[in-house]
């Protein structure tokens, strides 16, 4: 399958200065038709989006080459996906379905592909299925998901809570247990199975949402927060400044297996996320699309902002310090000079 076309400083500097990195180029596909009446997604017009976008990213003439330039046959590709806004602002499944498509087109099998999120109920309410024969769905078992050898450590106490694997055990109680009233504190999370173990190569798919915690649900915390059981510290730690979120993305189990982050903003909410809120919710129609996770989420952000102060919304930015945090560790670009949007064509696709 061939893809339409390929979309396409300082003047001088010392000798004695490297030159700047080039920018990060965030492509974006965008299409009216692409949410119909009653903002179904329109699965002809969102596969046409998402095979010009990889295209695009790839710069590949066909979406098997495309595809193929980040995946192999032999990889167990995971699609993360953000189900908590479920069908009202969760990443939609004709976006998962036209990515699986692709992935099968470069020869990779439906058996190799896992589509995943924490909570398998609301991936059910999203509209995901398990009887499709594009891939394998599936939530996060809070008891027996988490890989206890797979850990994170950071100086921010969490409250646990059932669904966190340490939840009850007490072996060898802490003093920081024997202060806190009786409830149990741990300076620990776990990483999900599927991300340690099941996956060897990941298409991170989050929404455009906002949120409480976080500021924004974007790429960073579709593959942290919702991969990690004792997870409420961290949101705890976004909203006083912290930077923890890219810190822990930097760890090789994410880092090096997240090959491209695909946003699903069909649909952007600007308010009251995660969770599902349509009083919030405005048709988009627009899919990103980079290598760059911090330009994604910086892009993410400027837009919720956006329409936050058209609502008199207070801005979401003093959560997001873990953003530009992410830059300063090397995960990619934060300032919007340095960022390139691209659109790209979604004509004489399929």
């Amino acid at each position: 399958m061939f893809c339409a076309g390929i979309a396409g400083g300082m003047a001088a500097a010392q000798s004695d200065m490297p030159p700047p990195p080039p920018k990060s180029k965030v492509y974006y596909a965008i299409d009216n038709a692409a949410l119909s009446q009653g903002n179904r997604a329109s699965a002809r017009t969102v596969q046409r989006m998402v095979d010009s976008l990889i295209c695009n990213l790839a710069q590949k003439p066909t979406v098997a080459q495309a595809w193929a330039k980040y995946v192999t046959p032999s990889d167990v590709v995971g699609i993360k996906v953000s189900a908590s806004g479920q069908a009202t602002s969760g990443t939609h499944p004709e976006v998962v379905d036209a990515i699986a498509r692709g992935l099968i087109e470069s020869g990779v099998p439906p058996r190799n592909i896992i589509v995943w999120d924490r909570n398998i109920d609301d991936l059910l309410a999203a509209g995901f299925r398990k009887d499709t024969t594009l891939y394998m769905l599936q939530g996060i078992d809070p008891q027996n998901g988490y890989d206890q050898d797979a850990q994170v450590s950071a100086p921010v106490l969490g409250k646990l809570i059932w669904g966190d694997s340490q939840f009850g055990k007490r072996e060898g109680a802490r003093i920081t247990d024997l202060l806190s009233n009786g409830d149990q504190l741990s300076s620990r999370s776990f990483f999900a199975k599927v991300l340690s173990k099941s996956v060897t190569k990941v298409i991170n798919v989050p929404s455009m949402t906002d949120s409480f915690m976080t500021g924004i649900n974007g790429g960073i915390v579709n593959m942290t927060v919702f991969n990690l059981d004792n997870w409420r510290r961290f949101g705890q730690a976004s909203m006083d400044g912290g930077s923890y979120l890219s810190e822990v993305y930097a760890d090789e189990l994410v880092k090096d297996k997240v090959v491209l982050t695909m946003m699903d903003a069909l649909v952007i909410q600007y308010a009251g996320g995660p969770m599902p809120n349509p009083n919030f919710a405005v048709n988009n129609f627009t899919i990103f699309a980079s290598t760059d996770v911090i330009a994604i989420d910086a892009t993410a952000v400027r837009l919720i902002d956006e329409l936050r102060k058209g609502s008199k919304l207070p801005s979401i930015k003093p959560a997001c310090a873990w953003i530009e945090s992410g830059a300063q560790l090397g995960l990619g670009q934060f300032s919007e000079s340095r960022t390139e949007l691209l659109r790209v064509g979604v004509e004489a696709l399929r």
